[in-house]
């Protein structure tokens, strides 16, 4: 299979992936789970945030706030300079993210068990090929180049 048709089944795969984690159990948005996920490592700037997330400024605000209407983040000013506002994540907000992995987890665990074990080893090599091209450090020669 050629590059290109091999990049469109990869993006056919990944959505049929992403529809089947909703459709099962994991209710909130990726971005969220994402944004839920960056704040356990500590307190982040929503300027930073949208950084991470490839968002603008106001779509991270916007979300912020939703998560906080969730009662999953707060905001609070940072120790060191009272002028900026850091996103930390809630108690609730841990537990509803341990419980969405746990459950994305579970849903795929469920479809993956049945599989053959050749199957599972492809699927494990195809895990570690996602992982490498995924990866930012990737070789400088396969990232498009402007021109």
């Amino acid at each position: 299979m050629n590059a290109e048709k091999l990049s469109e089944e990869l993006a056919a795969a990944i959505t049929e992936v992403a529809r089947l984690l909703i459709r099962e159990g994991v209710h909130v948005n990726r971005t969220s789970l994402s944004v839920l996920a960056t704040l356990r490592d500590g307190p982040k700037r929503i300027t930073d945030l949208a950084a991470s997330e490839f968002v603008s400024q106001p779509g991270m605000t916007a979300l912020v706030s939703r998560l906080e209407d969730q009662g999953w983040v707060e905001r609070q000013p940072d120790e060191c300079d009272g002028r900026v506002v850091n996103v930390v994540i809630t108690k609730p907000g841990v537990t509803m993210l341990e419980a969405a992995l746990a459950m994305r987890t579970e849903v795929l665990r469920r479809r993956i068990e049945p599989l053959a074990a050749a199957e599972r080893k492809e699927l494990a090599g195809a895990v570690e090929a996602l992982r490498r091209l995924a990866h930012d450090d990737a070789d400088e020669a396969v990232k498009p180049r402007l021109r």
